[in-house]
């Protein structure tokens, strides 16, 4: 083998390590369920946010999380290649994304598990640990969403999104939110919207091209945000299970974060909740500040 193709080889191997070993499934009722598995050791169970948002957008915690753990990056019932064969309101529910989660376990062969969860993410997360908290060894959560389907939270989420744009931004958010609500956008409206709902979600405005282009690779499946959401907003409420945990819950939380408040919330309804809190960063830690966010993860792993 000559040098240069040695090189390419060697070069290929390594990049290979950082992307997905495996994909697999798992056959349900309804069709597959999809899992991507990095790395090799103890397995934590990575669920991204939304509802509805592609797996993708956790991979570069997966990829980090797999240089000492086995990382299944779950994609979640109605997101990327998980979708069951008919989308409605029978399929796609709180119930049905907490079970699925069971089935994963049952399929992997484990009794229990580390989990890892992102704003919604978080809200399923902690939605499995109170429904089966003997399946849980530990939860980490960042940014993590509500534990109740409740105004108060829907009015503070919102005013803290709003109070982060322009005066010419919110009423252009305003607009193409009103408009998508009677009638599709075209491609250059979505992306604009797009590009202006995240802006809110983001401190550093002069680093935020980047942010967004990893942000935008978890693409959401708008019909399983919708279905989950109504789900969610008739039947969450984990606050009295939530009291009863006895776990400790670890969340990493940017200050800047709008849904910041529900991580207060959280500590005052958990005495065993420990939060590291980090600066200049909102809702997407791993991409704003991932030197701090990473050194915050694998402390509380290692815990």
């Amino acid at each position: 083998m000559t040098k240069p193709v040695c090189l390419y080889f060697i070069l290929l191997c390594f990049l290979n390590t950082l992307k997905a070993q495996t994909l697999d499934s798992i056959k349900y009722e309804h069709g597959y369920l999809f899992y991507h598995t990095y790395g090799n050791g103890e397995p934590i169970i990575i669920l991204s946010g939304g509802p509805g948002n592609q797996c993708q957008q956790e991979e570069e915690v997966a990829i980090e999380l797999s240089k000492k753990y086995k990382s299944i990056l779950f994609e979640q019932r109605g997101t990327g290649l998980s979708i069951p064969n008919v989308m409605d309101s029978t399929t796609i529910n709180l119930n049905a994304g907490i079970e699925d989660l069971n089935l994963l376990l049952k399929h992997l062969g484990l009794k229990k598990a580390i989990f890892y969860g992102h704003s919604w993410g978080g809200t399923l997360a902690m939605c499995f640990a109170t429904k089966y908290p003997k399946k849980v060894k530990k939860i980490i959560l960042t940014g993590p969403g509500r534990m109740k389907a409740d105004d108060e939270f829907n009015k503070t989420f919102l005013y803290n999104r709003r109070v982060m744009l322009g005066v010419n931004d919110l009423e252009r958010l305003d607009f193409l939110t009103n408009k998508q609500s009677t009638e599709a956008l075209n491609e250059a409206e979505t992306n604009e919207y797009l590009r202006l709902f995240y802006f809110s979600y983001i401190y550093n405005k002069r680093n935020y091209d980047t942010v967004y282009e990893k942000i935008k690779t978890g693409k959401r499946n708008v019909k399983m945000n919708a279905l989950m959401s109504a789900d969610v907003y008739k039947n969450l409420d984990i606050i009295e299970p939530l009291k009863k945990y006895k776990q400790k819950v670890f969340i990493i939380t940017g200050q800047q974060d709008p849904l910041a408040f529900n991580t207060y919330r959280l500590q005052l309804l958990m005495p065993n909740v420990e939060v590291d809190w980090i600066q200049e960063c909102g809702h997407f830690p791993m991409f704003e500040q991932p030197k701090e966010f990473y050194k915050y993860l694998f402390q509380r792993l290692g815990q």
